[in-house]
């Protein structure tokens, strides 16, 4: 990650430069200036060259003379290259607060934050509303074939629109000063009238980086929800956590988990899953951040009709607008998943192909009470070559996150 704040650095200083100058004091001189400008190229060299300790020395005192916002963005970066993540921090705050940073400069500075929260343990909270209008997530068709004869379908009287509250937290804890062991944990719950589709989920674990890879850890952790007051599935797993910067600009990020997945209610379900997925994201063109995600699983169980293979692509843009201060975030995913036999109840080989698409509201500047708010539409729909699967649903949301 070292590597990867370096590269962001360099670059994102150059970016910077238009707006973020360094500026001479009121009333200094053109050569006094020039001066400010020479240190400040110095600093930025240090980084270059893997010295953030000289170039902290650089910008300290360029810092306390000019006041510069880029002086101070720079040297927020020598800082967390240091692992002074609490000055780091506060200075990238202070920065970001500014409101005629550019957004590109933003976007990197979160990153940062980002990883300033890895190292040091964060617990974030949220609440919101939610709503879905196909809780059961039931099938559109009224029609489907069982043993070669055609039945009507009749939906479940209580599968209509329900909404209601969701709440969840998020947490990462370093347990030894070298920051070589984390400790995660994700949770969520939805409260829904009727409690018929309460659901509580959650994701507890270890991660622990690889000696001699600093962009990879290995974690183990466990997965499960309940439904209703019913276990819906347990899912103990190993897998591995990667992030890197291939090159300028770019990074990937990628996940792999291998784990026993467990269905008390549904016992034939019960397989042995793979998961792996990638992201990447590119360097802001045109005023907008792209990036690419892709998905592969496999599921083995002891039946044929219940193991599958599958895969999906997604992408999403970001548009940030400064004139309704306002960030938008289009997300757009397609999938495929295969089934290895014949349905023992439909008579055929299932297929469901599925899409997802999402688009998501923040104000960056506005804040209730330390806490910031979003509101999204998310629309699901899967195509099964078995009817009685296919279904459509469209969800609302409305969160505050701290």
């Amino acid at each position: 990650m070292r590597r990867f704040g370096a590269v962001l650095a360099c670059v994102a200083a150059l970016q910077a430069a238009p707006v973020l100058a360094a500026e001479a004091p009121a009333g200094a001189s053109q050569e006094t200036g020039a001066t400010y400008q020479a240190r400040f190229l110095l600093g930025v060299e240090a980084l270059h060259a893997g010295n953030p300790m000289r170039a902290a020395a650089i910008f300290e005192p360029l810092l306390a003379e000019t006041g510069s916002p880029r002086v101070k963005l720079e040297l927020a970066r020598a800082l967390y290259l240091l692992q002074d993540y609490a000055r780091a921090e506060q200075l990238f705050r202070e920065v970001l607060a500014r409101p005629d940073l550019p957004w590109r400069v933003g976007e990197n500075i979160r990153v940062y934050l980002d990883e300033i929260d890895m190292a040091t343990g964060v617990i974030k909270f949220s609440v919101g509303v939610v709503s879905d209008s196909n809780p059961r997530n039931f099938t559109n068709s009224r029609e489907v074939m069982i043993g070669g004869q055609t039945l009507a379908v009749v939906p479940p009287e209580d599968n209509r629109q329900v909404t209601g509250v969701r709440l969840s937290v998020r947490g990462y804890r370093p347990l030894d000063k070298r920051r070589q062991t984390t400790a995660f944990f994700t949770a969520a719950y939805a409260d829904f009238p009727g409690a018929t589709f309460d659901r509580l989920s959650g994701d507890v674990g270890l991660a622990q980086a690889v000696p001699g890879l600093s962009w990879l850890k290995a974690k183990a952790g466990f997965e499960g929800a309940r439904l209703d007051g019913r276990t819906l599935y347990r899912f103990p797993y190993v897998g591995a956590l990667a992030a890197m910067a291939p090159s300028d600009g770019y990074r990937l990020l990628g996940e792999l988990k291998l784990g026993r997945l467990q269905v008390p209610q549904m016992p034939h379900l019960d397989s042995n899953n793979l998961f792996l997925v990638g992201k990447l994201s590119y360097p802001p063109a045109l005023g907008l951040a792209f990036s690419n995600e892709a998905t592969l699983e496999r599921a083995d169980a002891s039946e044929a009709a219940y193991s599958y293979r599958g895969g999906s692509l997604g992408g999403t843009v970001v548009w940030p607008s400064d004139t309704l201060d306002t960030r938008f975030t289009l997300y757009g995913s397609a999938g495929v998943r295969r089934y290895d036999g014949v349905d023992p109840l439909f008579g055929n080989r299932r297929q469901d192909t599925r899409y997802t698409a999402s688009l998501d509201l923040l104000r960056p500047s506005l804040r209730i009470r330390g806490y910031q708010p979003q509101i999204g539409i998310v629309y699901e729909r899967t195509d099964s070559t078995l009817d009685f699967f296919s279904f459509s649903k469209l969800g609302l949301r409305f969160q505050l996150e701290s």
